[in-house]
């Protein structure tokens, strides 16, 4: 029965993979007729949207292999929550395959919906107690979340795929799940960002417009030119200070210049036409910056418009990562570029094509190199650091874990584990004159770590733990610790104020909350009249006015705060 067994196995897999896609008239089209995966408010006790769907940053990077059967695209929905919980069918269908020819171990399960849909849960706990033919309803249980690193504690995770019932064909399922996409991208996202092909970089950049992907088609994202960079980039060989001259650049941005505005609690759109994802501020934060290059002829650059007094957006800045100051720009590749603006002086750093993380004088540099395979879990970690034009130096191993950034100028917050048989990561300052690594706090993962301004707080959550452990914290860079009442997310004010969004689904506009340290409580800010995009906020550096990425026409938005 074996070589049969084989045989069969054989005759599925060439039936999956070579099959003829269905044609576009026998697609049922996307109408949010199919519900979420996982029962229950997302939350770091219950589940949180992880990967989106698309031309992902970490499927980029895996486009020759990992996603080559897509693509190159991350062509489904991860979805993180606890091993064990309990997986639920999106709509009616009939049960087509179970541990079929599809991948996404360790276990998967495959529904056809009819009118040419089927659905795939991949990455399933165990192998789902249901047979092929079995009729399921939507909302009916029909297998456990796993883990694709069958570990339970390196990626604990449901991925989602929405395809044609040839099987060929890889639909986006935003569109086809009814959902509050907008706050349930607040938390939790990993590769949440977009690939941007420099040629054109308004392209695929919002969730819902991502491509359909068919199995074993060319690349959609094989680009000549892209950000952010891979390690295999070459920086450019003209300096960087000399680019845009005849623009106010550098001087602008780094001027202390206050413009006469009214303040105002309704926020004001910046920009038109459906641009621009990722913002940042200026050091002075009176601009808004994002990578673009609005038409053919324009440059792919950052550009620039004034939060005071909007006006078309100018090219201010080559595509680069700059450092808070904007006083040095960094250029992946092997090795990277370092360049200070000032006068074109270079350096050159083997980061192995990551970025750096600036120190707060901007005089030192860390950064993070990581085994390129094995379990998450276990994967050895090296920190680097080194000063502008002297040689690296290793600073700490961790496994299954990294860099954050700096707390001070001797001091760098790593997170990870000292031994990869250790079940918890730790989260520690490491004091570089002396090596030594004071513990700050643990837990199976510690997810979205963020330093405050002055390095004397830290902010993170943990989901998908013990309860007990479960939620959102501040902890001192002395080891004090409070656990918050609230969840959502959230930036970094000033030393001792937060700005969050809390995440709430189904509300009709997002609203900004502060949390201050010194008093314990939270207080409402204001409401953004409309929903931010995949988190798409950020809080000037003067703590005076938030930018956001409006869901409703895609530009970006200023508030002042009061």
């Amino acid at each position: 029965m074996r070589p049969l067994a084989f045989a069969l196995l054989g005759l599925g897999m060439a039936l999956a993979h070579y099959a003829t896609p269905l044609p576009d008239e026998k697609i049922a089209r996307p109408q949010g007729q199919f519900g979420l995966p996982l029962q229950g408010p997302p939350g770091p006790n219950t589940w949180l949207l992880g990967q989106l769907y698309g031309n992902t940053t970490g499927a980029y990077r895996q486009r020759n292999s990992g996603y080559r059967a897509g693509q190159g695209i991350h062509f489904g929905l991860d979805f993180s929550a606890r091993c064990g919980t309990p997986v639920v069918a999106i709509g009616d269908g009939v049960v087509v395959e179970v541990d079929g020819p599809h991948g996404s171990p360790p276990h998967n399960l495959v529904i056809d919906h009819g009118n040419g849909l089927a659905s795939l849960y991949g990455h399933l706990l165990e192998r789902p107690p249901l047979r092929v033919g079995t009729r399921v309803r939507r909302g009916q249980v029909v297998g456990k979340v796993g883990d694709s690193q069958f570990s339970c504690t390196a990626a604990p995770h449901l991925h989602l795929e929405i395809r044609d019932s040839s099987h060929q064909r890889f639909f986006n399922p935003i569109p086809y799940i009814a959902a509050d996409w907008d706050s349930l991208s607040l938390v939790g996202g990993f590769s949440r960002g977009f690939q941007r092909d420099l040629d054109n970089p308004r392209r695929w950049q919002f969730p819902n417009q991502q491509p359909e992907a068919r199995r074993g088609g060319p690349l959609l994202n094989n680009y000549a030119r892209t950000w952010p960079a891979t390690q295999s980039s070459k920086p450019a060989p003209t300096a960087l200070s000399n680019r845009f001259t005849d623009l106010p650049s550098l001087p602008w941005l780094s001027s202390a210049t206050q413009l006469e505005f009214t303040r105002t609690s309704t926020p004001r759109r910046l920009t038109s036409g459906g641009c621009c994802v990722n913002p940042l501020w200026s050091p002075d934060s009176s601009t808004v910056l994002f990578l673009d290059k609005p038409n053919p002829q324009s440059p792919a650059a950052l550009y620039g418009v004034s939060a005071h007094q909007p006006g078309p957006p100018k090219p201010l800045l080559p595509v680069a990562h700059y450092n808070p100051r904007f006083t040095h720009a960094l250029l992946p590749g092997r090795p990277s570029l370092i360049e200070r603006l000032s006068d074109g002086e270079r350096f050159y750093l083997e980061t192995e094509g990551g970025n750096v993380a600036w120190s707060p004088s901007s005089e030192q540099l860390a950064w993070t190199t990581t085994e390129p395979q094995g379990n998450f879990d276990r994967r050895r970690s090296e920190i680097w650091v080194a000063s502008l034009g002297s040689s690296p130096r290793r600073a700490a191993t961790v496994y299954g874990g990294g860099l954050v950034g700096w707390l001070d100028e001797e001091t760098l917050l790593i997170t990870g584990k000292r031994s990869p048989e250790d079940a918890l990561r730790n989260l520690e300052a490491l004091h570089l004159p002396t090596g030594k690594r004071r513990l700050l706090a643990r837990a199976m993962a510690l997810r979205s770590i963020l330093p405050g301004p002055d390095g004397r707080w830290m902010v993170y959550y943990v989901a998908f733990d013990r309860p007990e452990r479960n939620g959102l914290y501040v902890t001192s860079s002395q080891g004090e610790q409070r656990k918050l009442d609230w969840f959502g997310s959230y930036r970094w004010r000033d030393a001792r104020r937060l700005i969050y969004i809390p995440l709430l689904s189904g509300q009709p506009t997002h609203r900004l909350f502060e949390y201050d340290l010194q008093t314990r409580t939270s207080r409402l800010l204001a409401d953004l009249g409309a929903k931010v995009s995949h988190d798409q906020w950020q809080v000037s550096p003067d703590g005076a006015r938030v930018v956001f990425l409006s869901s409703q026409d895609r530009n970006l938005w200023v508030l002042e705060l009061p």
